[in-house]
C-alpha cells in the first residue's frame, strides 16, 4: 500500500500542473531550446535572403537572353518571380503538451469469502488524467528586396559575425547559385536547413521556382498562361516521449489492487515560409471570388480616351425656369447601371497566426 501512496504521490503534482495556470511549461525548453532560436532564426533568413537574390539575377539572365533564345533562357535561367515591394513572412511555432494520468490499469477488487461455496467481489477501475498544452508563435517580416550584406574590400573575413550570412563578396550568379548548393563553404556564416538532408533550402526553393515558372515563362500564347503568384511551405516535426508505472498487489481480500499511472510529454516544431509574387494578393483574394481581371481603360486625355468639354446652354431671358421636381423625404437615389464601375480586388480578411492542429 505505500509504494500505491507513493505512485499516487509522484502524480499528483504532475497533474496540477497540467491542469493550472498557474503552472506553465516554456515552449522553448525541449527539442529546440532558446539558445538554439537565435542561429535557427539567423538560418531561415539568410535562406530566404540567399534565394531573393538568385531569383533576381536569374531573371536579370533570362529577360537577356530570351530576346535572341527563348527556350534557351527558360531551360537556364527560369524564375519566381519575387515581388521586391512586398514583404514575405514566416512564422515559427513551438508547442508542448504534457499529459498525466491514472491509467484505465488502475483497479481495485476487494474479495469476501460468504461461504465455502460462494464469495462476492467489489470492483472500482478509477480514472484521472490532465493535460496542458503551451504554443509559441512568432511571426517575422522580410523585406523581399533584401540582399546579402555587402563587404567592403578593407574587411577581414569573420566566420563570427551574426549579422552578414556570407563572410566573402558574391560578385556572379554562378557563385551564388555554387553557394546555394553546397553547406561547406568557409564563406558561409550560417547553419544550413537541408531539405531530405542534402539540398540546402535556397536552392530548394530556387527549384522549386522553376517548376512553378513552367506554365508561364515558356513561351504559351495569352489566356494559357498560369502565373505563379505565392509560395507557401510548412514544415513541421513532432516528438513524443512517455512513461507508464504500474504497481500490483494481490492478498486474501485484494485480488488485485493495482494502480497504473502514465505521462507523456509531446512537442510540435512548426516553421511557416510565405514568398509573394506580385499578384499574390490577386491570388488570395480568387479563392473567395473577389478578384477579377480586365481590359485597363486608356489614360483619360489620351487618343483613346479624350476630354470632351461641354459649355453650359444659356436660357433665354424672361423666361420662367424650370425647377426640379423635389424629392420625396426619405427617397433614395437610384444609381445608373452605366455608371458603375467593377473593382478588382476586395479587402482581403486578415487572420492572425493559428495554432497547429
Amino acid at each position: 500500500m505505500k509504494t500505491a501512496a507513493r505512485v499516487f504521490g509522484l502524480l499528483l503534482p504532475a497533474m496540477t500542473s497540467c491542469t493550472s495556470l498557474y503552472y506553465v511549461h516554456d515552449p522553448q525548453a525541449g527539442v529546440i531550446s532558446a539558445g538554439q532560436l537565435p542561429g535557427f532564426l539567423k538560418a531561415v533568413r539568410c535562406e530566404l535572403v540567399t534565394f531573393y537574390e538568385i531569383e533576381r539575377r536569374r531573371k536579370a539572365a533570362y529577360l537577356l537572353l530570351a530576346k535572341t533564345a527563348p527556350e534557351e533562357a527558360f531551360t537556364r535561367y527560369s524564375y519566381f518571380e519575387v515581388a521586391p515591394k512586398l514583404y514575405g513572412a514566416f512564422t515559427v511555432e513551438l508547442k508542448v503538451t504534457d499529459s498525466a494520468g491514472i491509467g484505465a490499469g488502475t483497479s481495485e477488487d476487494f474479495k469476501r469469502i460468504l461461504s465455502p461455496s460462494s464469495s462476492e467481489t467489489v470492483h472500482v477501475g478509477p480514472t484521472l488524467s490532465g493535460q496542458g498544452t503551451y504554443d509559441l508563435i512568432w511571426s517575422f517580416l522580410l523585406r523581399q528586396d533584401a540582399a546579402p550584406l555587402a563587404i567592403s574590400p578593407d574587411e577581414l573575413p569573420n566566420q563570427n559575425d551574426r549579422a552578414r550570412c556570407f563572410s566573402a563578396p558574391i560578385r556572379t550568379l554562378e557563385d551564388l547559385e555554387a553557394l546555394a548548393e553546397t553547406s561547406q563553404s568557409d564563406t558561409i556564416n550560417f547553419t544550413r536547413i537541408n531539405v531530405n538532408g542534402q539540398k540546402p533550402l535556397a536552392a530548394w526553393l530556387r527549384d522549386n521556382g522553376s517548376l512553378m515558372s513552367e506554365n508561364f515563362l515558356y513561351p504559351a500564347k495569352g489566356s494559357e498562361k498560369a502565373e505563379p503568384a505565392q509560395m507557401y511551405y510548412s514544415f513541421a516535426v513532432q516528438v513524443i516521449g512517455g512513461i507508464e508505472a504500474k504497481y500490483s498487489l494481490v492478498t486474501v481480500s485484494w485480488n488485485p489492487l493495482a494502480v497504473q499511472g502514465t505521462g507523456s510529454l509531446q512537442q510540435n516544431s512548426n516553421l511557416q515560409l510565405y514568398i509573394n509574387g506580385p499578384s499574390s494578393a490577386y491570388a488570395n483574394a480568387a479563392k473567395s471570388g473577389s478578384s477579377g481581371f480586365a481590359t485597363p481603360k486608356p489614360e483619360l486625355g489620351s487618343a483613346e480616351n479624350p476630354i470632351h468639354i461641354a459649355e453650359p446652354k444659356k436660357e433665354p431671358e424672361g423666361k420662367d425656369k424650370i425647377k426640379p421636381a423635389a424629392r420625396e423625404p426619405g427617397a433614395t437615389r437610384v444609381p445608373s447601371v452605366g455608371r458603375e464601375r467593377p473593382y478588382l480586388l476586395a479587402p482581403n480578411a486578415v487572420f492572425p497566426p493559428s495554432p497547429s492542429q
